[in-house]
């Protein structure tokens, strides 16, 4: 059963899903984006674009937001005549809210994952749809961590679309009781300052932690 969508996000894992839904025959009414590479990619395939999810018109069967930072409005939500699915970036409930690559490697984490779920009740609460867990590797960064979440996001999405096309959710709620939430202003202690009365291994933790690759740093760096 094909669908109609709105997606939103401002990164390139945003273009492979949708490349994914136009691949299955579904219909994208609009990107939602301010990244120039999306927008000019859903140009390309002659795709309506918006600039902000307050400009969504009219009513569609599913909203999808991608590596989407911003909370959406409920009068936005309510658009969605099936329901809204979010990705996210780690584990949940344990590693809720941003730049959860980053604080499982900064805590020391053995594992991380990635999450699609949907949007309902509070930021990140909503039932999970599907979920990929993966080992952190000894000399895992940020950087690597990420492409790893961006893998398994590709991977997983065939999981998501299967289910929004037999309209079989396969929901499963989340326990709350084991939720922790890393918000926008958390920072690493001493703003990433390498104190070396420390341990060596925590030292190393705080550098891969907060290694971006050349790409934006939200936290801060080591120093």
């Amino acid at each position: 059963m094909t669908f109609s969508t709105v997606v939103i996000g401002n990164e390139s894992l945003l273009i492979g899903c949708s490349d994914a839904l136009l691949t299955r025959g579904h219909e994208i009414r609009a990107v939602v984006s301010e990244n120039a590479e999306i927008t000019s990619w859903a140009v390309s395939k002659g795709l309506q674009v918006l600039a902000a999810p307050s400009d969504i018109e009219g009513d569609f069967d599913w909203l999808l937001s991608i590596a989407n930072l911003r909370v959406l409005p409920d009068v936005v939500i309510a658009k969605a005549r099936r329901g809204a699915v979010n990705f996210h970036d780690g584990p949940l409930p344990e590693r809720a809210g941003l730049n959860t690559p980053n604080w499982a490697i900064l805590e020391g984490a053995a594992e991380h994952g990635i999450t699609w779920h949907m949007i309902e009740g509070g930021v990140d609460e909503g039932d999970i749809l599907a979920q990929r867990r993966f080992a952190i590797a000894d000399d895992e960064t940020a950087f690597s961590l990420n492409s790893k979440c961006y893998g398994a996001a590709l991977d997983s999405f065939a999981e998501v679309l299967d289910q929004l096309e037999s309209g079989t959710l396969n929901r499963q709620p989340q326990d709350l009781s084991q939720r922790h939430y890393h918000s926008r202003a958390d920072r690493p202690e001493a703003a990433g300052t390498l104190r070396f009365d420390r341990p060596v291994a925590e030292l190393l933790r705080i550098v891969r932690g907060l290694d971006m690759g050349g790409y934006w740093n939200p936290l801060t760096t080591a120093k």
